[in-house]
């Protein structure tokens, strides 16, 4: 016997799984010799997000500036219990606009629009510069 699910619980279903397949650039950070920082630049479409990822020290501040006041960073690490925002006015951020990092290990840093802006199809380039000290 085959359990199936009625239409209207597909239907249901289905807006979740359009936004659970989210797509977007992924990017491995890596700075010059010498140098403590990166430049890059992308484009976030819909409910796409790029994501950036590195991997850092404990106690080493992490910076970021986004070119783009529409779009939004979120931090992401499996010991965090939820993302941390970047944004420029975020809780998270010390005086300086730094965020310490808690823990050492591998990060992913997305960059994404709000879901208002998502659900109206925009496409916003950006410029991003990271810095990590």
């Amino acid at each position: 016997m085959k359990f199936m699910l009625p239409m209207a619980a597909l239907a249901l279903l289905s807006p979740l799984a359009s936004t659970a397949q989210a797509s977007g650039v992924q990017k491995q950070v890596r700075f010059a010799t010498g140098t403590t920082s990166g430049s890059y630049s992308g484009t976030v479409k819909s409910y796409d997000y790029d994501t950036y990822t590195f991997f850092a020290r404990k106690g080493q501040q992490l910076h970021v500036n986004l070119s783009a006041s529409d779009l939004q960073t979120a931090l992401f690490n499996k010991q965090l219990p939820d993302s941390v925002s970047l944004d420029p006015y975020s809780p998270s951020l010390n005086k300086d606009g730094h965020y310490v990092l808690p823990y050492t290990g591998r990060y992913d840093l997305r960059i994404l629009q709000t879901r208002n802006d998502a659900r109206q199809g925009k496409t916003v380039p950006y410029q991003l510069k990271i810095s990590i000290h």
